[in-house]
């Protein structure tokens, strides 16, 4: 393991906390004006762990309407196909 700095550690952190920031602002909709009391907003330095996972039925199509994944869809359909040969010949 490398020896590395505090500023080098500072300079991670406020990286990832103003790319999560941009998300907060510019993907949900949220200013400094209009939802100032916000907790990303009011304290940015909760954003160094935060998980900016989505949830909404746009985001996660799939998973609210019961759709197979492609690569699962297609390991299902190999299989059926195998049943269908090993029962018909």
């Amino acid at each position: 393991m490398k020896n590395r700095s505090r500023s080098y550690y500072r300079h991670q952190r406020k990286r990832t906390i103003n790319r999560k920031l941009e998300i907060v602002r510019y993907a949900w909709g949220l200013n400094k004006a209009e939802d100032s009391e916000h907790p990303f907003i009011t304290h940015p330095g909760k954003l160094s762990k935060a998980k900016l996972n989505c949830s909404c039925k746009m985001c996660k199509y799939e998973k609210h309407y019961d759709i197979p994944k492609p690569n699962v869809k297609s390991k299902t359909d190999l299989m059926q196909q195998d049943i269908k040969e090993y029962f018909y010949e």
